[in-house]
């Protein structure tokens, strides 16, 4: 594991996640550039985010609905040009959307950022109105 620190949150990078795709370098750095995630974990094919952690592995907590945390799991596929939205839980209002923004502007345009199971109860459709590239499936 590569940990980098950057501000107030840590990346840690698995080996086999290295060197890192460097759209999912900027959607690390972009998600611990917001001010309630604590860490950032990057495995090939994986990447979370939270303000919490679980666990001797230090695992980010992103289940949705979530009493507390406030985190992102995210499904990236380099090769596909696609990121899916796997779970998202904002115990504190806007960071859902901060989060959703944070990975939108690390992507290029013609990536895709899908999500496949909503389970939000409206999140989703909004961040659809704000952000046309969201693919609802």
């Amino acid at each position: 594991m590569m940990t980098v620190v950057t501000g107030k949150a840590q990346i840690v990078v698995s080996r086999k996640a290295q060197p890192l795709h460097p759209v999912t370098k900027k959607v690390a750095d972009n998600l611990a550039g917001i001010d309630a995630i604590r860490l950032v974990k990057v495995i090939p094919g994986f990447l979370q985010a939270s303000s919490e952690v679980v666990g001797p592995r230090r695992m980010p907590v992103t289940k949705p609905g979530h009493p507390s945390a406030i985190g992102v799991s995210l499904i990236v596929e380099e090769d596909r040009e696609e990121i899916q939205f796997y779970e998202i839980t904002s115990a504190v209002k806007g960071y859902g959307s901060r989060m959703v923004e944070a990975v939108l502007h690390a992507m290029p345009k013609k990536w895709k950022a899908i999500v496949v199971m909503d389970w939000s109860d409206g999140f989703w459709k909004a961040m659809r109105r704000r952000h046309r590239r969201i693919v609802l499936m």
